[in-house]
């Protein structure tokens, strides 16, 4: 009888530890798929942005501000919303493989970068030479 309760017990041990690593999974498939959606936005607003900067530069206009900006403000946006989602991703994988040590720790992925959101700031103009 006691083999009989030792082998239900370690399917029901099997059956949460599978349950926990489909959880896992299911959290970091969609935070990634949510990083390769705002990675299309950045593609998309980079396009907006140098078609934008090409129209001013045929046409030798200055430099509209009010056109830059939110294309500017949105790519930085999707950014910081990229590093958030990497830092959640990190955060689950820390939860699900409890604390690491020096025995079991294994190699981080190189192939995700950061980046650093640098504010936009306005140039600053030259005194023209008298």
């Amino acid at each position: 009888m006691a083999t009989i309760d030792n082998l239900k017990d370690k399917a029901n041990d099997a059956a949460q530890t599978a349950a926990k690593a489909a959880k896992y999974v299911a959290l970091v498939s969609k935070k990634r798929l949510a990083i390769l959606n705002e990675q299309e936005k950045i593609r998309r607003n980079y396009t907006k942005l140098g078609k934008v900067y090409y129209k001013d530069y045929v046409t030798d206009e200055e430099p509209d501000d009010a056109e830059y900006q939110p294309l500017c403000e949105s790519i930085s946006d999707s950014f910081r919303r990229i590093n958030a989602l990497r830092e959640e991703i990190a955060a689950a994988k820390e939860e699900y493989s409890g604390e690491k040590t020096e025995e079991n720790a294994q190699p981080e992925d190189d192939e995700e970068e950061e980046f650093d959101i640098i504010p936009l700031e306005a140039p600053e103009t030259a005194e023209p030479e008298e």
